[in-house]
């Protein structure tokens, strides 16, 4: 049975991924506001044996995973969102409950952006650069508006973790120039 041309099974297999990494997420929480490493023995030895399964993360992954294959089918950019998606939810985890993003998330965001960025760029040069652009109108506008809001304010409107995040995803989410048909417009005459 094929669900948008994709085998169903596919659609397990990434749900059953998406259920692990949810789970996965609950550990990165506890582990990079500490700065500790994520990827260490630790995780089998002391939080597999102790931990209580954290369902809504794992519901949450295992739906959005299924969701992006669907609509991206196996391509680059599922798995740009693949990898990009559990470190956005941990992103807001954290921030919202210590106020802080961890730098080690946000360069982790920027290293796996300038991969893809370099990837997508490896058949056009454009992609690339609209990459790099993203990034720089993200960092530009939100150190505006943090600079803005600081001498508005007198306190800090907005730290500069969320400055590096939007940083990050500029990279992943990038500029994107929209051709409109204005010539069509212009130089087709038929409706006279």
């Amino acid at each position: 049975m094929y669900i948008n041309e994709i085998h169903i099974l596919w659609y397990v297999v990434i749900g059953i991924i998406g259920v692990a990494v949810g789970q996965f997420i609950d550990w990165c929480n506890i582990r990079l506001p500490e700065y500790k490493k994520v990827f260490s023995r630790e995780f089998f030895t002391q939080y597999l044996k102790n931990c209580k399964p954290k369902y809504v993360f794992m519901i949450i992954m295992a739906v959005m995973y299924v969701m992006l294959l669907y609509r991206f089918g196996f391509t680059l950019t599922t798995l740009k969102y693949l990898l990009l998606l559990p470190m956005l939810i941990s992103s807001f985890c954290i921030d919202l409950k210590l106020q802080i993003i961890p730098n080690r998330l946000t360069l982790t965001m920027f290293e796996f952006g300038l991969i893809f960025a370099f990837l997508q760029g490896i058949s056009n040069l454009n992609v690339a650069i609209d990459s790099i652009l993203g990034m720089i109108v993200g960092v530009g506008i939100f150190l505006f508006i943090t600079f803005v809001g600081s001498l508005i304010s007198g306190k800090e409107a907005m730290g500069f973790g969320d400055v590096k995040l939007i940083g990050a995803l500029g990279l992943f989410f990038r500029m994107e120039k929209h051709n409109c048909n204005i010539d069509f417009i212009i130089f087709n005459r038929s409706y006279i």
